[in-house]
C-alpha cells in the first residue's frame, strides 16, 4: 500500500521536487534542540565566513592591514589584499543567509534544501518519477542531518547543486524538451561549478560539454533555430560569470588570470595539488605554527607518495574515504550498479563522468574529503537507486527474489541512516571520553562570547607552544579589523610591542592555546616598565568591569 501511495504521488513532479526541498529543511530543524547552529572550527570555515563576510559588507576584498604579519591565519592571503583563498560560490549562500536570516549557517541550510531538491529534479530527467522520488529521499537522508556538508560551513552541497543542474538539464535536452530554460539551467550548472570546485567541476563537466557540442552539431544541421536559441541562452549566462570571475581576479590579486587561491599556494603551500608535481621551495614563514602546519600536513604525503607503498597507501585511503561517504553500506551492491550503467546506452555519460572526477581525485596529492567529489554526488545518488532497482529483477529459476530483495536492501540503510542520525543526537561535537576537554572550537567560541559582554574592544595575543596542534588555529580576524570589538594577533616576542602601540586603546588579553586559560597579557621582561604599568591599568579596569578576580577563564 505504501509502495502504491508513493508512486501515485511521485508523479506530481514538481510537488516532488519541492517536497524534498521542505522534507530536509523540516528533519535538519527538528533536531535542532541538540544539535543547533554549528560552531566554526575548521580553517577552511573561518576562511569562507571571512569571505562572506566581505562581501555582506559590500566588498569583493579588503585592503592588507599595515599590521598584516601579526594576523596571518591558514587559508587566507594577506597579500595583495586581504580575503579567502576560496572560489566565491559557497561564500556567496553563507552571504544569502547572513543578509536573510542574520546567520551564514542560514545559508548552509539553504544550499541543503536546494541541493536535495535539484538531485530529485536531476533523477527525474533519468529515470522513472516513482525510482526518482526514491533517490531524492536517499539524498534527504544522507546530508540534510548529519554529516560536515549540513553541519558545518565548510561545503559541498552548492558543488552537488552546480552537478545535478548540469545533468538535469542535458538529460531534458536530450529529448528537446524547453530549450531555452535548459540551456540557461545548464550553464547555470557549469558556472556554480567553476565557482566551487573548479578543478573536479570542470572534469565532471568534461562528458556533458562534448556532448552539448555534438547536440549543437545536430541541432545546426537539422533545426538551426534550436541551436541558436542554445547557444544564446549558455553566452547569455556565462558571459558574464566569467567576467564577473576575472574582475574577483584582477581586484583580488592585480591579475585576472590570477586565481587568490594560486597566491596563497605560492606563499605558503609546501606541496602542489597534482601526484606528478614537484614541491615548492620551503617558504619563509613568520610563524612557527604555520610552518608546522604545512610541513608535517602536507609534506609527509609528497614524500610518502616517493616511497614503496607510499602511493598506494594514499590510493586506498581515498577509495576507502569516499566509499565510506557516498556508498557504505550498498558496496558491494554497488559494484553491479556501476557494470550496468558502464554497458548501458543511456546511463554510460554519468558513468563516464563520474568515473573521471574519481580518476581526478586519484592523481591530487591532497589527502581525501568527501566534498571533493561533490559534483558528482547526484551521478552517485543514481548509482544508489539503480542498485536497487536491480535488485528488483533478481530471480532465481522461477521465484521472483527481487521485491524482497530490494526492500530488505532498503530497510538495512535505513536502519544505518537512524543509527548514524542517533549518534549524531548523541555527541554533536564529536567528544573523546579519554581527552577530557572541551574542542577548542567550542573554547574558541567560549572566549569571542565573554569578550563580546566585556566593555571595550580587545586585542588577544595567541601565544602556541612547539608541540602545539596545528589543526585547529584560533587566529582569525573579521573583514575589518580595525572597526572589530575583538583582534586576534599571533604572538611575536619582541615584536608584540608594534601591535600592541597599534592598538593601544585597546585591553590587551594573552592565552595559549594549549592551555586555553584567558588572562591579562604579561609584557616580555625586555618590554620595560612603561608598558607594564599600561597592561596593570588594562587589568585594573577589567576588574572593575565584573571579569573574575583570577583573570582566568576555564575551560571547562
Amino acid at each position: 500500500v505504501f509502495e502504491r501511495l508513493m508512486v501515485r504521488f511521485s508523479r506530481r513532479r514538481f510537488a516532488v521536487v519541492v517536497t524534498m526541498g521542505i522534507l530536509a529543511l523540516a528533519l535538519r530543524l527538528a533536531t535542532f534542540p541538540w544539535n543547533p547552529v554549528p560552531t566554526p572550527g575548521i580553517h577552511d570555515e573561518f576562511s569562507y565566513l571571512l569571505q562572506a563576510k566581505t562581501f555582506d559588507a559590500g566588498r569583493i576584498t579588503n585592503v592588507t592591514h599595515p599590521m598584516w604579519v601579526h594576523f596571518e591565519s591558514f587559508h587566507i592571503n594577506m597579500k595583495p589584499t586581504y580575503q579567502s583563498m576560496y572560489p566565491v560560490g559557497q561564500a556567496s549562500f553563507l552571504v544569502i543567509g547572513q543578509a536573510l536570516f542574520n546567520s551564514p549557517w542560514a545559508g548552509v541550510l539553504i544550499s541543503i534544501v536546494v541541493m536535495c531538491s535539484a538531485i530529485t529534479w536531476m533523477l527525474q530527467a533519468w529515470m522513472p518519477s516513482y525510482w526518482a522520488l526514491f533517490g531524492g529521499l536517499i539524498t534527504v537522508l544522507r546530508f540534510a542531518v548529519f554529516g560536515h556538508w549540513i553541519n558545518s560551513y565548510w561545503g559541498g552541497a552548492v558543488a552537488a547543486i552546480g552537478g545535478a543542474l548540469l545533468f538535469g538539464a542535458m538529460g531534458r535536452l536530450k529529448r528537446d524538451k524547453n530549450i531555452v530554460r535548459n540551456s540557461l539551467i545548464f550553464a547555470a550548472g557549469l558556472a556554480i561549478l567553476a565557482n566551487t570546485r573548479p578543478f573536479e567541476g570542470f572534469v565532471f563537466s568534461l562528458i556533458p560539454l562534448g556532448w552539448m557540442a555534438c547536440w549543437l552539431y545536430r541541432q545546426f544541421q537539422q533545426t538551426p533555430p534550436n541551436a541558436y536559441k542554445a547557444l544564446a541562452c549558455g553566452l547569455v549566462v556565462l558571459i558574464p560569470v566569467f567576467s564577473g570571475m576575472l574582475y574577483y581576479n584582477y581586484r583580488s590579486t592585480g591579475n585576472p588570470l590570477l586565481l587568490p587561491y594560486a597566491v596563497n599556494h605560492q606563499t605558503y603551500h609546501i606541496s602542489k595539488p597534482f601526484l606528478w608535481q614537484q614541491r615548492y621551495p620551503f617558504p619563509d614563514y613568520n610563524h612557527f605554527i604555520m610552518k608546522k602546519f604545512y610541513i608535517f600536513h602536507e609534506l609527509p604525503d609528497y614524500l610518502n607518495i616517493r616511497q614503496p607503498g607510499g602511493l598506494a597507501k594514499l590510493t586506498a585511503s581515498k577509495v576507502h574515504l569516499y566509499y565510506d561517504f557516498f556508498i557504505w553500506p550498498l558496496g558491494i551492491a554497488f559494484i553491479p550498479a556501476v557494470w550496468f550503467a558502464a554497458k548501458s546506452q543511456r546511463w554510460r555519460l554519468p558513468f563516464l563522468s563520474a568515473l573521471l572526477v574519481f580518476l581526478a581525485l586519484l592523481v591530487q596529492l591532497w589527502p581525501p574529503h568527501g566534498h571533493y567529489a561533490a559534483p558528482a554526488t547526484c551521478v552517485i545518488v543514481a548509482f544508489l537507486v539503480l542498485i536497487i532497482r536491480l535488485a528488483r529483477t533478481v530471480r532465481i529459476r522461477d521465484l521472483g527474489l527481487g521485491v524482497g530483495l530490494s526492500r530488505g536492501l532498503i530497510a538495512a540503510s535505513m536502519v544505518v541512516g537512524g543509527l548514524w542520525y542517533v549518534g549524531s543526537a548523541l555527541n554533536v561535537e564529536n567528544l573523546n571520553p579519554f581527552i577530557m576537554r572541551m574542542p577548542p572550537d567550542v573554547d574558541r567560541a567560549r572566549v569571542v562570547d565573554h569578550l563580546e559582554k566585556t566593555p571595550g574592544k580587545h586585542l588577544i595575543i595567541v601565544k602556541t607552544n612547539y608541540f602545539s596542534w596545528p589543526g585547529f588555529d584560533w587566529v582569525y580576524n573579521e573583514p575589518d579589523i580595525d572597526g572589530s570589538k575583538i583582534v586576534w594577533a599571533r604572538d611575536m616576542g619582541d615584536r608584540n610591542q608594534e601591535v600592541l602601540d597599534y592598538f593601544k586603546d585597546r585591553q590587551v588579553w594573552e592565552i595559549n592555546v594549549d592551555y586555553r586559560i584567558l588572562r591579562a597579557y604579561a609584557p616580555p621582561p625586555s618590554a620595560g616598565p612603561q608598558f607594564a604599568a599600561a597592561t596593570d591599568k588594562n587589568s585594573t579596569a577589567t576588574l572593575q568591569s565584573g571579569t573574575p578576580s583570577s583573570q582566568r577563564i576555564h575551560a571547562k
